[in-house]
């Protein structure tokens, strides 16, 4: 659902710039006409240009997109917003995330996250999360499987401790409905995503915007100013 989303994501965005091109490029012709009117080969040349210029700005969406990218992993320190895998550093250094939207995870600085659900500086399966006093306390979901048979497939609490990265769990009384958890991490008012939310920057959009446009602006501006010259004889002709 996730990928989904964000094929979704990139085909609404490319209608409305397609649209936009489609509008400037009338808005263009019709100033080109005006313009540089007649008939002549250097006219209709600078009226094409000019039509086409909207369509040729929105490749710079792509350079756009690579900025936006890297200013949201190496300088904002989060994952791009369409990420199927988003993540967001907390002030004090460790990381929230979500693998596919749904298995939340803490980690610390520098540590990933493996298979077992807990382990040295991470816990997985997140579904209540919250950071009290140096300490991240909620709910896990402690799933059964092959590479983790020793799980209770139940809710279980834990307690990590970021003064020295201990991670104490206990047991807990609610079974575990894998279908039931998807939806409360996202609906739950201690969801993970709620500490996610409270700690994600959202400056970078408005830096891809404003690149986007300057860009788009300058390449359309930069066709209209290509005005064709005319010899005498041109002029006479058209």
């Amino acid at each position: 659902m996730a990928g989904f989303a964000i094929v979704m994501e990139f085909l609404t965005g490319a209608t409305v710039l397609l649209i936009a091109a489609l509008i400037a490029g009338l808005v263009l012709r019709f100033y080109a006409s005006r313009a540089v009117p007649g008939k002549s080969w250097k006219a209709r040349k600078y009226r094409r240009e000019l039509i086409a210029a909207p369509f040729a700005a929105i490749l710079w969406v792509v350079p756009c997109l690579m900025a936006y990218t890297w200013i949201s992993n190496h300088v904002a320190h989060q994952s791009v917003s369409f990420s199927p895998d988003p993540y967001v550093t907390l002030p004090n250094g460790y990381v929230v995330g979500s693998m596919n939207t749904y298995d939340g995870y803490v980690h610390a600085p520098g540590m990933n996250t493996d298979v077992p659900w807990t382990g040295p500086g991470y816990v997985r399966g997140i579904i209540d999360l919250d950071y009290v006093d140096g300490r991240f306390q909620g709910t896990y979901l402690d799933s059964y499987s092959d590479m983790h048979p020793q799980s209770t497939d139940r809710i279980r609490r834990f307690t990590f401790d970021t003064r020295n990265r201990s991670i104490e769990t206990s047991d807990s009384s609610i079974k575990a409905d894998f279908g039931q958890q998807q939806t409360m991490v996202h609906e739950d008012s201690n969801s993970y995503w709620q500490l996610y939310a409270v700690n994600r920057r959202h400056w970078p959009e408005p830096v891809f915007w404003l690149l986007l446009l300057v860009g788009e602006a300058a390449i359309v501006i930069c066709a209209i100013r290509m005005k064709p010259v005319f010899t005498e004889d041109e002029e006479t002709s058209t």
